[in-house]
């Protein structure tokens, strides 16, 4: 399904047509509007049926029309043991852009807790119609639903009242909507969608003194409307929910990225970051070849910039969608590199990976992994570069957005793959620009 998103005058930005793929970057000039995307798509896709967004949708005929037939199809279980009704897409994306349309400023505004933040349009396009198959079978005491070609299911009792009808056949509408909303149905548990802030040093650090204080009392704007500016907080929704998922770990939760995650100690942190369950959970890091752990502040740079998804990717049960902001940070260019091939095994290990970067290293590498994934690699070949089959990724798999920055407004276009890679023209002018300089001065030393 060709799933677009349509933002248009959102902070800088005037419009972006966003296709979201299973690697998504975000490049360009600094206050262009990256991290404004990156936080818009991370709401999104952390939303349940329970969102702003769906507020006030019983005020709209047609939802109620389609809730009708949802209800009349579990009814019908008692004349067949399995029901299905088709819907059109049209329908549905009516449905769903009429209520993003009457939401969408409170539903930014809450991303970044100030009342300021508005946006001129939301909305999603499928270009291709279509007509939803929604089934409804019985099994056991179960009553089963089910759409998107079967990859999406639900199920609720099978001894439910009328009014409980009514309130399942309202969740099913609006788990639909979220689909049309999200694109994938990877995208559909919100708990299993983190943000990494760009200050995620500074956080993962101060992590303990901040719960001390206690970070409820940064509110959400879309739910305590009625206060006054001077009482807001600092922190923004994704940085509140990035703080709630390094405390919400369970050391008991077995990981299924042990791989990636030995990787990443061998490779880049060389050495473990782990919870110390004797010192109240505090987060300690062990060299490579000691013994000796040591408390997260006395440590480098690049370990307290990994710490956060060494955590998750260690103690939380499942990932689905990380937005990672700057994951270059603190990079030496060696370890860019290496961060390019982590991003890439993320990917591949079923993760969705949209991020922002000014690292033109992180860009390349993507590049020639994409080359590569192409091209009937000898193995004797691939063992030379130091590269295995989870290193490679297709170009079908990877988006690249470039923002460029016009002063009063940010342009956004999607950079196609041109021989069978992405030229980033920002960077490419900025490697010019030094180069062309460079010249200049040896130039003048030759006279």
């Amino acid at each position: 399904m060709e799933h677009r998103l349509i933002i248009e005058k959102f902070g800088k930005i005037e419009r972006a047509v966003i296709q979201a793929a299973p690697f998504t970057l975000f490049v360009g000039d600094n206050n262009s509007g990256k991290s404004y995307l990156l936080s818009l798509l991370w709401r999104i896709y952390s939303e349940d049926e329970w969102s702003v967004l769906f507020e006030d949708l019983e005020e709209q005929k047609l939802y109620r029309e389609i809730c009708e037939r949802i209800s009349s199809l579990v009814l019908g279980l008692e004349e067949g043991p399995n029901q299905e009704i088709r819907i059109s897409s049209e329908k549905l994306l009516k449905v769903l852009n009429h209520t993003l349309d009457r939401n969408k400023d409170r539903f930014v505004s809450g991303i970044f807790n100030a009342k300021q933040v508005s946006i001129q349009r939301l909305s999603v396009e499928i270009p291709e119609k279509f007509d939803l198959s929604i089934k409804i079978w019985q099994e056991k005491n179960r009553i089963n639903v089910s759409y998107n070609a079967g990859k999406t299911r639900l199920s609720f009792p099978k001894t439910m009242m009328e009014d409980e009808i009514e309130f399942a056949s309202a969740i099913i509408c609006k788990n639909i909507l979220l689909w049309l909303l999200k694109g994938e149905s990877r995208y559909r548990d919100k708990s299993n969608v983190v943000y990494f802030p760009a200050a995620r040093t500074g956080f993962i650090l101060a992590k303990n003194i901040i719960n001390k204080v206690g970070r409820q009392k940064t509110f959400d704007v879309s739910e305590i409307y009625g206060r006054k500016e001077e009482e807001m907080e600092p922190f923004t929704k994704p940085i509140i929910r990035f703080l709630d998922a390094l405390e919400e770990l369970s050391l008991e939760h077995k990981t299924q990225y042990g791989e990636i995650v030995t990787w990443i100690e061998e490779n880049m942190t060389h050495g473990v970051v782990q919870y110390n369950k004797e010192t109240g959970n505090e987060i300690r890091y062990v060299p490579e070849g000691s013994r000796v752990s040591l408390p997260l502040r006395t440590s480098s740079a690049v370990i307290t910039e990994l710490t956060p998804l060494l955590l998750l990717l260690k103690y939380k049960q499942r990932l689905r969608v990380i937005c990672y902001e700057e994951p270059e940070m603190c990079l030496h260019p060696q370890l860019q590199q290496e961060m390019g091939r982590l991003l890439i095994r993320l990917v591949n290990s079923g993760i969705s990976m949209i991020a922002t970067t000014h690292s033109d290293i992180i860009v390349q590498h993507i590049n020639n992994m994409c080359r590569l994934h192409e091209m009937d690699v000898p193995e004797k070949l691939m063992e030379n570069l130091g590269i295995d089959k989870e290193d490679v990724i297709s170009i079908q798999d990877v988006a690249v957005y470039q923002l460029t920055d016009r002063g009063t407004h940010s342009v956004v276009d999607r950079i196609p793959p041109t021989d069978g890679e992405f030229k980033v023209e920002t960077f490419t002018n900025a490697l010019m620009k030094i180069l062309a300089q460079t010249s200049e001065v040896q130039d003048f030393e030759g006279e």
